[in-house]
């Protein structure tokens, strides 16, 4: 989907509940106005500690040096999914019940499984390959 006001581009997700609102500048393309309301909305139910954009159905996510530790919290996601570091990290990745274990490697964490990150030095950048039932 490429928003027809900014050009920002993205995949349509399939639990968007509003899959042509732009969440940059907040132009619908099914309505062919902006829906500042909507994307307000969005924006108050989607404060994640990261940036992320998708790119040939990887969400790229970087989480920066100086988030709060405290802003990285335990959660559960609907879908399995594969996160994978790009370039070297000391941040880790744990799973419920799991010893924490560096991001060097790909790992998979299945859905509704408890984890979080666990912050490190400099910045973070992941991919993550949600793959849906």
């Amino acid at each position: 989907m490429k928003c027809q006001n900014c050009s920002w581009s993205w995949d349509i997700e399939k639990d968007d509940t509003h899959p042509f609102l732009c969440h940059k500048c907040g132009y619908d393309d099914e309505l062919g106005n902006f829906d500042m309301n909507s994307l307000q909305k969005w924006e108050e139910e989607n404060n994640y500690p990261f940036d992320e954009y998708i790119e040939e159905g990887y969400h790229i996510r970087t989480f920066y040096g100086n988030t709060d530790d405290m802003e990285l919290v335990w959660h559960r996601d609907k879908e399995d999914r594969i996160v994978e570091s790009v370039g070297d990290t000391d941040w880790m990745i744990q799973l419920d019940n799991d010893l924490p274990i560096p991001l060097t490697e790909r790992t998979y964490i299945p859905k509704e499984i408890y984890h979080r990150v666990i912050k490190g030095n400099g910045d973070l950048t992941v991919k993550v390959k949600k793959i849906y039932d």
